[in-house]
């Protein structure tokens, strides 16, 4: 909890501290149920645990904490103030001394610690578990696939992974055969400029693991099939397709008795892409969100600019300021009799405007470079924050002071 000597700013900043930590709970059960289904039946089909589960939903968690954060600072910070005012506990503090104009100070306080803390989320910890999350469900995809190698299956089964098909076909008389018999294997493996790879054994059985967690797989009967997919005929070449053909299935053959593989779990997790995404990327890395294509101006000039998503990023933090001045704003109104019942919903309503537009605006501004992104930037927080507080300037009594029916 936040200590302060002042009783007004350490009586609203608990409460409010309280409220919005509270809310964010609420926020998250609420997003944690409505995906639930979904995510333990994902888990569920790749052979995951419990414990996978949790981690799933976890990491999936931190980017809902971005967008609710300017709503929940809004709710946090008008509740605490109204409350406290209701109870006429800010009366007291006043007769003590203790000037209002502290409470527009805490406010921008929270709002700024909002700022940051949606920049850190955003930047840092949303693309840390997005890149968390994949790669969690690609240790499932393995784990599942060396779990389908291992055990016999007396059905045919395919399996994508990491860009290869992969068919493993029973028995060809699965009632007769041994336990552990396994029927074909066929792996297809497509790559750049048409090329392809097939791999076929008619044979094949799975050792292991031994004492380091190696398997091993022999393959016997094993052919490999390395070509280059060649050029459609079209209705002008039609006439020449006898001439193409040799063109379209040249291919070599490898052919080989007995084959062993060695592999471990981590050797299928390495094969896995590990270059991190664009929305795995943090705020400050050389390709990140701050670093987009530059852009060449009216007046010939190259500048630097960001990405479209630090636009919104960027928007949706400053909106934690916008969000806190119109929180003490409409926690003024609704001292009045108009605005009793009115300044919640409105004050919603222009938050969510605030959100709608300066996501909009930011956007379209990070494709004209820095030099108009920043100024961009300022007005929209100038602009959500400047009626706001100038209103609670100008009617800051109503802070303190409890509503009566006649105002």
């Amino acid at each position: 909890m936040i200590r302060h000597r002042s009783p007004m700013i350490r009586l609203l900043s608990q409460r409010a501290l309280r409220l919005i930590l509270g809310l964010l709970v609420l926020i998250e059960a609420i997003f944690i149920a409505d995906t639930f289904t979904s995510t333990l039946e994902g888990v569920i089909r790749l052979g995951g645990t419990a414990f996978d589960l949790l981690r799933v939903l976890i990491l999936g968690s931190p980017e809902v904490i971005a967008f609710a954060l300017p709503i929940v600072l809004f709710l946090g910070l008008y509740f605490a103030v109204t409350q406290a005012r209701d109870a006429n506990e800010l009366v007291i503090c006043a007769a003590a001394s203790e000037p209002w104009q502290r409470i527009p100070r805490l406010a921008l306080t929270l709002g700024t610690l909002g700022f940051a803390l949606s920049l850190l989320i955003s930047g840092l910890i949303t693309p840390l578990s997005n890149y968390a999350l994949r790669l969690t469900y690609g240790e499932l995809q393995a784990r599942l696939l060396v779990e389908q190698l291992t055990s016999p299956a007396r059905e045919a089964v395919l399996r994508e992974f990491d860009g290869r098909a992969v068919i493993a076909t029973p028995p060809s008389d699965p009632e007769t055969a041994p336990e552990a018999a396994r029927g074909g294997l066929f792996v297809f493996r497509p790559g750049g400029g048409g090329r392809w790879t097939a791999s076929i054994a008619d044979n094949w059985s799975v050792e292991g693991p031994d004492d380091n967690g190696v398997f091993r797989i022999r393959l016997e009967d094993f052919r490999e099939y390395r070509g280059r997919a060649g050029a459609a005929p079209t209705a002008e070449t039609g006439p020449r397709i006898s001439s193409q053909l040799p063109s379209a299935l040249q291919f070599a053959q490898i052919n080989v008795e007995n084959f062993e593989i060695d592999f471990t779990v981590e050797d299928i997790l390495a094969a896995r892409d590990q270059v991190r995404a664009f929305g795995e990327r943090y705020l400050f890395d050389e390709d990140g969100p701050l670093a987009g294509p530059e852009r060449v101006l009216s007046d010939g000039r190259t500048v630097a600019a960001p990405t479209r998503a630090f636009g919104e990023m960027l928007a949706r933090a400053l909106l934690c300021l916008v969000a806190a001045s119109v929180a003490l704003a409409a926690a003024v109104w609704s001292g009045t009799r108009q605005g009793r019942f009115a300044a919640l919903p409105a004050g919603l309503i222009a938050v969510l405007a605030c959100d709608v537009a300066a996501r909009a605006i930011l956007g379209e501004a990070a494709a004209l470079g820095y030099p108009r992104f920043w100024p961009a930037a300022a007005a929209i927080a100038a602009l959500g924050m400047a009626p706001a507080l100038g209103y609670v300037w100008t009617r800051g009594e109503l802070i303190v002071a409890p509503p009566r029916s006649t105002r």
